[in-house]
C-alpha cells in the first residue's frame, strides 16, 4: 500500500497529543511531512511547545512549523479549562528538538509543491492556518487530495449549545475551508462524542511499563477532572478521528451534505449548519460528514496503536 502524505495542523492539546502519537504508530501508511501549529487549545507558544516537547518524547525528527497566533479577525480564547493551563494536562515533555520554521502558511505551501503526490491535510484545531494557505497561495489546491478535518457538528455544541470549539474559535476561517470546493470528510461532534476510551482504559494506561502508554495515561487522566466527560467513565478523544478515518474508514457510517458555517455572534457563532434531511441525497462533491462510528473497534484500534508505538520508542 503506498504512503498517504499528510500534514497535521494542530493545537496540542491532550487529545492532539493522543492523535499525534497514534499517526506516529502508523509510519508505514503516513508519509508525515510535517506539523503545523495553530492558536487553539492553548497559547501558539504553548502548542507549539507541545508539539515540539512530543517530537522530543519519540524521538522523531518530523518537522514542526509554528501558525497563526490567533483567529483571522476574532480575539484569541484559549481552552485551559479542559486542557490545563500548559494544554497537556501539566505533563512536562522535554524540549530536545528546534523549530524547524516561523511560518507554517509558507512551510505547508513549499512541502505541498515539491511533493511528488498529492497531500492530505489533517487539521484537528481551529481552521485559521488552513484558511491563510488557500487563499494565500491557491496553487497549492490542485495538490491538496483531501482534508481530514476534526471539527463542527450537525446537531449541539461543546463550546455553546451550538458550536464545536474548533470551528467557534475562527469561524471565518471554517467558513472559507468549507466554502473552498476541496474534498472534506468532517468529523465532528457526531461522531467523536463516540470515539475514545473508558476510565478503565486510562487506568491500565497510568499502570502501563511503556514510556508512550504511560504518558497518554498520565495527559487522559486530566480530562477526567473535567465535566464533558460522560458521567466520570468515558472521556472522548476527539482528534485520534481525523487519524482513523485515513487508516479505517469503514469504521464510520457517513452522508454526503453541504455545511455552511455561521459568523454571526452570540449563540449562531461557530454552527455548522447541515442538511440532515434524509429525503435529500447529495453527490460527493459535498462534504463525507462522518454521522456514526464503531467505538468498540476504533477503541482497540486506537489502544493498539498507543501500545504499538512502546514497542517502538524507547
Amino acid at each position: 500500500m503506498e504512503k498517504r502524505n499528510i500534514i497535521i495542523d494542530c493545537d496540542p492539546g491532550i487529545d492532539d497529543v493522543v492523535a499525534l502519537c497514534f499517526a506516529a504508530a502508523h509510519l508505514d501508511k503516513f508519509n508525515i511531512l510535517g506539523i503545523t501549529t495553530v492558536a487553539g487549545n492553548q497559547s501558539i507558544e504553548k502548542v507549539t511547545e507541545n508539539a515540539l516537547g512530543l517530537m522530543s518524547f519519540l524521538n522523531s525528527d518530523i518537522k514542526v512549523a509554528r501558525g497563526a497566533k490567533g483567529p483571522l479577525i476574532r480575539e484569541k480564547r484559549p481552552a485551559a479549562h479542559v486542557h490545563g493551563e500548559n494544554g497537556v494536562g501539566d505533563y512536562q515533555f522535554p524540549h530536545t528538538k528546534t523549530l524547524y520554521s516561523n511560518n507554517a502558511i509558507t512551510f505547508m505551501r513549499d512541502a505541498i509543491m515539491e511533493c511528488d503526490g498529492k497531500v492530505t491535510l489533517v487539521p484537528v484545531g481551529p481552521l485559521t492556518n488552513i484558511a491563510l494557505l488557500i487563499k494565500t497561495f491557491p496553487e497549492v489546491i490542485e495538490k491538496i487530495d483531501l482534508l481530514s478535518i476534526m471539527g463542527g457538528a450537525t446537531f449541539g455544541g461543546n463550546i455553546t449549545a451550538t458550536a464545536e470549539f474548533n470551528v467557534w474559535a475562527d469561524p471565518e476561517a471554517a467558513r472559507i475551508v468549507f466554502d473552498s470546493k476541496l474534498p472534506i470528510v468532517m468529523s465532528g461532534l457526531d461522531v467523536t462524542h463516540s470515539c475514545g476510551f473508558f476510565r478503565d482504559d486510562v487506568n491500565n494506561m497510568l499502570k502501563s511499563e511503556g514510556k508512550i502508554s504511560r504518558m497518554c495515561g498520565e495527559i487522559l487522566n486530566y480530562y477526567f477532572k473535567g465535566d464533558h466527560v460522560n458521567n466520570g467513565t468515558f472521556t472522548p478523544v476527539h482528534d485520534a478521528s481525523a487519524i482513523m478515518y485515513l487508516i479505517h474508514p469503514e469504521l464510520y457510517a457517513f452522508r454526503h451534505m453541504p455545511v455552511t458555517v455561521d459568523c454571526s455572534e452570540e449563540l449562531g457563532r461557530g454552527n455548522t449548519i447541515a442538511d440532515v434531511r434524509e429525503w435529500f441525497e447529495y453527490d460527493k462533491t459535498y462534504p463525507k460528514v462522518l454521522t456514526g462510528v464503531d467505538l468498540e473497534k476504533f477503541r482497540e484500534l486506537l489502544l493498539e496503536g498507543i501500545y504499538g508505538l512502546d514497542e517502538k520508542v524507547r
